[in-house]
């Protein structure tokens, strides 16, 4: 009796534990290597060149980052069925109750949303997913420790400024085109 009372416990976890609901990161290694996507990782390394520029807060926000993971989707012709198809599933990954939501933001046929994993003031990771319905989809993940959310927009918002020095991702030019 305690035989089968410990089986039919183990099978009951073995149930409860199995997910069928593909993480960002299952997804993301599926398809690195897929020729529809462009993908790329980032070590945290091209992105430390000489920030002599940046303030405190920024150099600071910036050692919290280990890496970025990039993962996009061209929109051709030819591919129009699988962008939504692969746009809509992206969407529904990031449903999941373990992403919250940080913004959302766009209109028309172009959209961005921020998520987060970890406590709204010290995140493990922060996820950009942006489509534009003529350009297609892309996704980035920051990986790191205790981010805070507001620093990390701050410093990327001096990156479009040009005030963060990547020294690497020179060597990217060309990639996309």
């Amino acid at each position: 009796m305690k035989k089968s009372v410990f089986i039919l416990v183990l099978l009951c976890l073995g149930f409860a534990s199995c997910n069928n609901e593909t993480s960002l990161q299952e997804f993301y290694v599926e398809h690195q290597n897929d020729n529809q996507y462009l993908a790329f990782d980032i070590p945290v390394s091209l992105l430390t060149g000489d920030n002599t520029t940046l303030n405190a807060e920024q150099k600071a926000t910036l050692e919290t980052i280990r890496k970025v993971n990039i993962l996009g989707f061209p929109l051709k012709t030819e591919n129009k069925e699988e962008y939504e198809t692969e746009k809509e599933r992206l969407s529904s990954i990031l449903k999941a109750d373990k992403y919250q939501q940080l913004m959302r933001y766009g209109g028309g046929t172009r959209k961005a949303e921020l998520y987060y994993l970890g406590e709204e003031d010290a995140i493990d990771e922060l996820i950009v997913f942006g489509s534009d319905d003529e350009k297609g989809f892309g996704i980035a993940r920051l990986t790191g420790n205790d981010m805070n959310p507001e620093a990390l927009i701050r410093l990327l918002k001096s990156f479009e400024k040009g005030e963060l020095d990547v020294a690497g991702l020179p060597k990217l030019e060309g990639f996309l085109d």
